[in-house]
């Protein structure tokens, strides 16, 4: 799969979540639904960027405490 494809999985994670999420739980979340992807910091910390550009493009916010909401 491709980045835009595992970014659309986290963009439907972060909306279909009933609370804020946290970068770790969506990266848990991606990668259970996909378990090509391998459970590495690399990845995790490639996640969070993902999300941080959701936030800079207004697509989702992040809290005061760091999680990620529709």
């Amino acid at each position: 799969m491709s980045k835009k494809n595992y970014a659309t999985q986290l963009l439907k994670i972060v909306k279909d979540s009933k609370k804020a999420i946290s970068y770790e739980d969506a990266a848990k979340c991606l990668k259970a639904a996909n378990p090509q992807l391998q459970d590495t910091q690399k990845n995790t910390m490639g996640i969070k960027n993902i999300l941080e550009r959701f936030v800079e493009i207004g697509k989702i916010t992040k809290t005061k405490t760091g999680y990620y909401k529709c």
